[in-house]
C-alpha cells in the first residue's frame, strides 16, 4: 500500500478519534468568539454556561449539541487534509532532480505543501463548518435552530442559495497559514528529534503541542472573525474587514481573542491526540502492509 492512503486513513481515523472529548470546549469556545458583551472572558463564561444549564434537554446534551457535523468535519478535514499534504508533497518531489524522499524536503517545501493542503481542505469542507456553527451558536429551542445537520445543509441552500455554504470562506482560506504554519513547526520539530524510527510517543506529544500554541496564538483573530461570519445569517456588514473594524470599534481590540483560553483547553490536548493517533496508525499501516 502506497503512503497517500495510508496517510488519508490515518488521518480519518486521528479526526475521528478526538472529536467527542473536545466537543464541549469547542461549543464554549465559539459562544465565547460570538458574545458581543464588554465583560471579562471569566464573566462571560459564567453567563454562557448558565444559559446552557437552563435550557433544558439537560446540561450534557446541550453541551453536545452539533456534535454530528463536528464529527463529519473533523473526520473528513483530518482525512482530506493528510491527503493533500502527502499528494502535493510526492507531486513536489516527483518534478524535482534534487528531492528524493521527505528527508530532502526544506521548511520552504514543508510551508508551501501545507498552505495548498488546507486551502484545498478548507474549499470543499466549509459548508460542514458553516453548519457546525450555526448549530453550536444556538440552543435547540432557538427560533430557526437547526435540527440535524442535514436540516442545516437544507435550510441553508432554501434561504440562502448556495453562497450561504462558503459564508467565512476567505478567513478559513487566510486560517490556512494556521495550519500550514503549524504543520510545517511540526515536520520541523519532529525532524530535529531524530528519524521517523527512532521519534517516541513523547516527541509526537512535544512536537504537535508547541506547534499547535505557536500557530494558535498567531492567527485566533481570523478564527474569531470567521465564527461570526459564519454565525450570521444577514449579508449586511458581512465582509471579514467591517466584522473586524465593528469588533474593535465596540468590544475593544483584544476581543478578537475572545475564546482563547478554553480554545487552548481545548485544541492543545486535542492536537497531541490526534497526531499521536495519526502518526500511530501510520506506523502500525505501514508495519501490516
Amino acid at each position: 500500500m502506497s503512503s497517500l492512503p495510508v496517510e488519508t486513513v490515518a488521518g480519518l481515523a486521528a479526526g475521528f478519534g478526538t472529536t467527542p472529548l473536545a466537543h464541549p470546549l469547542d461549543l464554549l469556545k465559539l459562544r465565547l468568539q460570538l458574545d458581543t458583551h464588554r465583560t471579562s472572558q471569566w464573566q462571560a463564561c459564567k453567563r454562557i454556561l448558565s444559559s446552557i444549564n437552563k435550557n433544558g434537554n439537560g446540561t450534557l446534551v446541550n453541551l453536545y449539541r452539533g456534535i454530528g457535523p463536528n464529527i463529519i468535519g473533523s473526520t473528513s478535514a483530518w482525512g482530506l487534509y493528510f491527503f493533500f499534504y502527502r499528494h502535493y508533497k510526492d507531486l513536489l518531489i516527483a518534478n524535482s532532480h534534487s528531492l528524493e524522499n521527505d528527508n530532502y524536503l526544506q521548511p520552504h517545501h514543508y510551508l508551501g505543501t501545507a498552505f495548498a493542503a488546507g486551502a484545498s481542505t478548507a474549499i470543499l469542507t466549509n459548508p460542514i463548518w458553516v453548519v457546525k456553527t450555526r448549530m453550536l451558536a444556538t440552543d435547540r429551542s432557538s427560533p430557526g435552530a437547526y435540527t440535524s445537520f442535514l436540516n442545516g445543509l437544507y435550510n441553508i441552500y432554501k434561504l440562502e442559495g448556495l453562497r450561504g455554504y462558503y459564508r467565512g470562506l476567505v478567513p478559513a482560506l487566510l486560517s490556512v497559514s494556521q495550519g500550514a504554519v503549524q504543520l510545517s513547526l511540526y515536520d520541523i520539530i519532529k525532524k530535529s528529534l531524530g528519524p521517523d524510527n527512532d521519534t517516541s510517543s513523547i516527541h509526537y506529544l512535544y512536537a504537535s503541542a508547541l506547534s499547535k500554541m505557536v500557530a494558535t496564538c498567531i492567527f485566533y483573530p481570523l478564527q474569531t472573525i470567521r465564527s461570526r461570519l459564519q454565525a450570521s445569517t444577514t449579508h449586511a456588514h458581512n465582509s471579514p474587514i467591517s466584522v473586524l473594524l465593528n469588533i474593535v470599534r465596540y468590544e475593544g481590540p483584544l476581543a478578537v481573542y475572545k475564546g482563547l483560553p478554553a480554545n487552548l483547553l481545548r485544541v492543545v490536548p486535542a492536537t497531541c491526540t490526534t497526531f499521536l493517533i495519526y502518526e500511530h496508525v501510520k506506523s502500525n499501516l505501514v508495519n501490516i502492509l
